[in-house]
């Protein structure tokens, strides 16, 4: 079974407890990579927004390029008890079409082009759990990353990419501190505005492509 497609029982338990839950608020940042300061914005995701513009990460004001947002999850110890972290997750190095699938090609010779109509986008996900717990793991295959197009449908998956070893996102266990990046490829319609939703099922916040 692929294993994008299995989700342990820890991982699934992680998941109900998410989305038993409330949603988050969400803080958007700017990264700046010459300087370590930063302008930060919080907004509740329950606030109502102005007329002229939704709340930051909401899909009708994603998260763009060079920000990054931080929001609370839940996730269990190994006894299922709920505990809670707070994630910063960020998108960089966005690669898509022609230049996707070489790079998809010359990692993997088995990789497949996309469908006609369609292209693949690779990018860079990185995610700290801030805060959390010291002895029990948060595991990242629990954070969902979907592609969703500009008509407002999730984009279905034919097929999945497959990076060099240790180079894609997910699956790795975090203690507070602790960091997951790699690689994500998806496939979405060629030349689209789609958006990447992230989210535990309790929380999603939604990032622009460009």
């Amino acid at each position: 079974m692929n294993k994008f497609k299995y989700i342990t029982l820890l991982g699934f338990s992680s998941l109900l407890l998410a989305a038993c839950g409330e949603s988050s608020d969400v803080t958007v940042e700017s990264v700046s990579s010459n300087s370590a300061t930063s302008t930060a914005e919080e907004v509740s995701s329950e606030a109502e927004s102005s007329e002229e513009t939704s709340a930051p990460g909401k899909r009708s004001n994603p998260v763009s390029i060079g920000e990054s947002a931080t929001w609370d999850v839940l996730y269990s110890d190994a006894d299922y008890n709920p505990l809670e972290g707070t994630v910063t997750t960020t998108i960089s190095n966005i690669v898509r079409g022609e230049e996707a699938i070489n790079q998809l090609m010359e990692a993997n010779e088995f990789n497949e082009a996309a469908p006609e109509g369609y292209e693949w986008v690779i990018f860079d996900m990185s995610l700290v759990l801030n805060e959390g717990s010291e002895d029990d793991p948060f595991n990242t295959s629990t954070i969902l990353i979907t592609p969703i197009s500009s008509d407002g449908s999730e984009v279905s998956q034919s097929t999945y990419a497959t990076f060099e070893d240790g180079t894609a996102f997910g699956w790795k266990d975090l203690y507070k501190g602790g960091n997951d990046s790699g690689k994500v490829g998806l496939i979405i319609p060629e030349g689209d505005e789609t958006l990447i939703e992230v989210s535990d099922m309790n929380t999603s916040v939604f990032y622009s492509l460009k």
